[in-house]
């Protein structure tokens, strides 16, 4: 498992953060935050940390996305696809993301730069990859969990 920086707190005061986890052939990114946008946020860096680092990326440009869907697990596969697709089509590499919810409609920023090949390499390309089994779920102790399987 792959994640970004591990938090010594636990329950609602955790850092947000983001991991990579395999389960068998199947590969996952789960965001993991204080609050449901937190969350999406942290989903969005573990799917862009498999086609580059986000440290390695610079923040030059900013993308508006918005998504607008049934329920929270459908508004995170919409949300991820929309990053996928700017990542692909328009060749940007993301660093870090800001989202704000208003019920079901997500209202986010993406901040990075155009591809640089010699910074920009990671585990798979973006192109072709789909995403199933979006969850975006609350625990006991406040933290708020998002977490999508991902082929490619």
């Amino acid at each position: 498992m792959d994640a970004g920086p591990v938090p010594a707190a636990t329950g609602a005061n955790t850092p947000p953060r983001w991991e990579h986890l395999t389960r068998g052939t199947a590969r996952a990114v789960r965001g993991v935050g204080r609050s449901e946008e937190e969350a999406l946020e942290q989903a969005a860096v573990a799917l862009c940390a498999l086609v580059a680092d986000p440290t390695q990326v610079e923040v030059r440009e900013e993308v508006s996305v918005e998504c607008d869907a049934k329920d929270l697990d459908s508004l995170l596969a919409d949300w991820l696809g929309a990053i996928l697709h700017n990542m692909s089509a328009r060749r940007l590499r993301f660093r870090c993301f800001a989202v704000r919810l208003d019920g079901r409609r997500l209202f986010g920023h993406a901040f990075g730069e155009h591809v640089d090949p010699a910074r920009h390499h990671g585990v798979m390309e973006p192109r072709g990859v789909s995403l199933t089994k979006p969850v975006v779920r609350g625990t006991a102790d406040g933290r708020w969990t998002a977490e999508c399987e991902v082929h490619g």
